[in-house]
């Protein structure tokens, strides 16, 4: 970590600290009648990561609360490779929202990978009863 500081007996963390990246070859099962990948299957690999980096964040279980933002920037295809990055931009007193940003690439080809997805979604982290409860500060990321 770059930078810590001590919040309420937690320690902050950065954005870097809660950053995941999934990858996923995308087959005919996930389909649509269209041909391409069906949107839902994006949206659960999105779901997926967000709630990684939440809780990386939270060091425990987060819960999703809202989607923010999503938007489906070009169709994926069977045999492309999907990464899907996520990272904590915010971080409140119990919630949490990440950035998710999704890329596509043939999976046996090499070249540049295109975006294809982003979102933004927020979670809750909760205790061993389903309660909120509270998650570090986050430190800014720092410019190098």
């Amino acid at each position: 970590m770059t930078e810590t500081s001590v919040v309420l007996g937690t320690e902050a963390k950065s954005p870097a600290d809660s950053q995941v990246t999934l990858a996923h070859i995308m087959s005919e099962h996930d389909t649509n009648l269209y041909g391409t990948i069906h949107g839902g299957v994006v949206m659960k690999l999105i779901d997926d990561a967000g709630a990684a980096a939440a809780g990386r964040h939270a060091d425990g279980p987060a819960v999703t609360v809202s989607v923010d933002r999503m938007s489906f920037l070009a169709p994926v295809r069977a045999g492309d490779l999907l990464s899907v990055r996520a990272e904590l931009e915010r971080a409140g007193r119990t919630s949490m929202t990440a950035a998710v940003r999704v890329t596509a690439e043939r999976w046996n080809a090499s070249g540049p990978a295109a975006e294809v997805a982003t979102a933004r979604v927020t979670f809750v982290a909760i205790d061993a009863g389903g309660r909120p409860r509270r998650v570090p500060a986050l430190v800014p990321a720092q410019d190098s």
